[in-house]
């Protein structure tokens, strides 16, 4: 499976699905998977509970790949998640609302399974759109 592929694959089946049964599949155990969710576990149980709390907040969670470049074992990625925020999120109590949050990845892909990833996402927008804390 390609590089592309695999995050192609993780996007739809761990993101968009919650399919994380899949996860030993498409990431290495001991994964670096950059995330600024604070107090998250290393490895592959920090990617499974970075995309529960994304699903449990967001009902109805999906990752749109907007664009994605490979070069060798790198992918880098340009994606739109959105969902409605039907659960707690980061302490915000859920809104109702839906959300639609911009960003960018760099994936190192071995063997044909994740071994690293450093993302940027908007999250002071998402935040912003959840109404927890006012434009100055």
């Amino acid at each position: 499976m390609s590089p592309k592929s695999v995050i192609r694959r993780f996007s739809e089946e761990v993101v968009n699905k919650g399919n994380f049964e899949v996860l030993s599949e498409l990431v290495h155990k001991d994964v670096r998977f950059d995330s600024s969710l604070a107090g998250v576990a290393p490895g592959i149980d920090g990617v499974r509970e970075i995309f529960s709390a994304l699903r449990e907040g967001f009902s109805d969670a999906a990752c749109a790949i907007e664009e994605l470049v490979a070069d060798g074992e790198l992918v880098a990625e340009r994606f739109t998640f959105t969902g409605t925020h039907a659960n707690d999120f980061h302490g915000v109590p859920a809104t109702g609302k839906r959300i639609s949050m911009s960003g960018m990845a760099m994936f190192r892909v071995v063997d044909g399974r994740i071994a690293e990833r450093w993302g940027v996402e908007d999250q002071l927008g998402l935040m912003r759109q959840l109404g927890a804390f006012n434009r100055s």
